[in-house]
């Protein structure tokens, strides 16, 4: 029962991970995407 439970406990992390990064990559796009944005709106 104990290695099921450690099984379903790693796929869990995996996903979770998975996620984590995923939005970890949205966020920096967000930041590069905002920054450009920003800079175009000063350099008139």
């Amino acid at each position: 029962m104990a290695k099921q439970n450690n099984f379903f406990q790693r796929a869990l992390n995996a996903l979770v991970e998975g996620r984590t990064r995923q939005a970890e990559r949205y966020i920096a796009q967000f930041e590069r995407d905002q920054s450009r944005a920003h800079n175009k709106v000063n350099a008139r």
